[in-house]
């Protein structure tokens, strides 16, 4: 009655359109626990603490016990129920109501029983098998759901943290210019007092030296904002929390080589989990279809019954029944033909929803592999923009005390120099921020591919390979492995 489940047929490209420069064949494939690749002990700490503590990853791992024990429900039917029963009745008068008892009977009927019955239904149609199934696959797309979770919380928390010590390095830089800025208004303000400047370049200076000062509370806002984020994904308040990093320079740039297309579907949770659901909907057409089919079913029951307790356990007071039933729907006004067709057209549903999720995997890796080309691209032109800047203000503020030029070239330098040198720390946040993003993109990646972790014929290495993340063979384990 179950349909052959079959994966639903889509195009793969056999490259991406987006390739990184010049990519070497020695990078590996991204490691399962792919933010140790930046080399920062305290985010490596945050990771494992977030997968241990956060909420919603646990509420997850509630789901998935909550679907098996659906599972479990669905495959008890695969057994015989049986049951113990014991009971004693009293009721009168004695030979039902309205019954009027001659002098000297007993006018109370009492009856004591103990006994087993059993039940079981004949799964002819695969009916109960499917529906074991169709549970199995949502159990295995819980799992997979929370795979997907752990990779957007780890990703998420990586991020904040870059973003918390791209703040501390704004923050840094903004001072730095507002101390040069104060250094450039006593010098103004001397060149005022010896007559060679004027009062309107000196109130020039202390307006773009006002404005610095302006960008600190915004970098602070985001800062504070980023810190109370990170204890919120660790499941912590934020008062119980310290951090120790202090510049996004103490963070190193990994190098990332994405693989094929086709490894997303077996690396990103959110394409398993899509396929996850789509057996699951296959399965329950079987279960739809077999509706339409006789149900056979068998019922029998032993025991001793008495209406004395003395007699109870006498061979006279053994009972049994036996009972064989066939039961078929003759009419229901089309509601079965209705539950198949709502069946067939869920599965139709998620196929669509299937292929969608393959094509946005692949949008999502296209463009993480151009952010981290451009990024890394406007990265150095940023580099090339902070010094050429930084030599300009140099040279205008030493010709300016020589009196070579006016005062409106030093302004615009001091500007120009600010702005370079804060958009240079935006840059290098922007290039991390890519390359987390393709990360994410790539499913968190996987540790190695099946048949490089599998021993040689005839090898015993005396270890078990590990299992790339996601791999449900196992029971469901504590916590993600993200």
């Amino acid at each position: 009655m179950t349909p052959d489940y079959q994966r639903p047929q889509q195009d793969i490209p056999n490259a991406y359109r987006n390739p990184l420069p010049d990519p070497s064949p020695e990078i590996p494939r991204p490691l399962s626990q792919w933010w140790k690749s930046f080399g920062s002990a305290e985010m490596n700490a945050l990771v494992e603490e977030a997968l241990t503590n956060n909420h919603d990853i646990k509420a997850a791992t509630q789901r998935i016990a909550q679907a098996e024990a659906q599972a479990g429900s669905a495959a008890s039917a695969m057994l015989p129920n049986v049951s113990l029963s014991a009971s004693r009745d009293v009721d009168g008068p004695n030979g039902g109501q309205g019954t009027i008892l001659a002098p000297n009977v007993n006018p109370t009927h009492r009856l004591s029983q103990v006994g087993f019955s059993a039940s079981y239904e004949f799964d002819l149609w695969g009916k109960i098998r499917a529906s074991e199934d169709s549970a199995l696959a949502t159990t295995l797309a819980n799992v997979h759901d929370r795979e997907a979770l752990a990779i957007t919380m780890v990703s998420d928390l990586v991020t904040t943290y870059i973003q918390y010590l791209e703040s501390l390095d704004r923050e840094k830089v903004a001072f730095q210019n507002i101390a040069n800025m104060k250094t450039m208004q006593e010098a103004v303000r001397e060149r005022v007092r010896l007559g060679e400047s004027s009062q309107l370049e000196l109130a020039q200076q202390r307006n773009i030296l006002a404005q610095g000062e302006a960008t600190i509370p915004p970098i602070v806002l985001q800062r504070e904002r980023s810190f109370d984020k990170i204890a919120a994904l660790l499941g912590r308040a934020p008062g119980s929390l310290t951090l120790t990093g202090k510049s996004l320079s103490e963070l190193t740039l990994p190098e990332v080589g994405p693989g094929l297309p086709s490894d997303l579907l077996l690396r990103r949770p959110d394409i398993k989990k899509a396929e996850a659901n789509l057996i699951a909907a296959n399965a329950n057409i079987g279960v739809a279809r077999a509706k339409m089919m006789p149900s056979f079913s068998l019922t029998g029951s032993r025991g001793w019954a008495s209406q004395l307790f003395d007699n109870l356990t006498s061979p006279g007071s053994i009972y049994f029944t036996l009972v064989g039933s066939v039961v078929t729907t003759i009419f229901d006004n089309g509601k079965t033909e209705a539950d198949i067709a709502y069946s067939r057209a869920k599965y139709t549903e998620l196929v669509e929803a299937y292929q969608q999720t393959v094509l946005n995997s692949l949008r999502d890796v296209e463009d993480a592999l151009a952010s981290v080309r451009l990024e890394g691209e406007l990265e150095v032109a940023q580099q090339e923009v902070t010094r050429a800047s930084l030599d300009a203000y140099q040279l205008s503020s030493e010709a300016f005390r020589l009196g070579m030029v006016d005062y409106l070239n030093v302004l615009e330098t001091q500007r120009t120099r600010f702005q370079a040198e804060d958009t240079m720390v935006q840059s290098r946040f922007g290039r991390l921020e890519a390359v987390v993003a393709l990360y994410k993109a790539l499913g968190g990646g996987m540790e190695r591919q099946e048949d490089e972790a599998r021993p040689a014929a005839g090898q015993d290495t005396g270890q078990t390979p590990p299992a790339p993340p996601g791999d449900t063979t196992e029971p469901v384990p504590a916590a993600p492995a993200g």
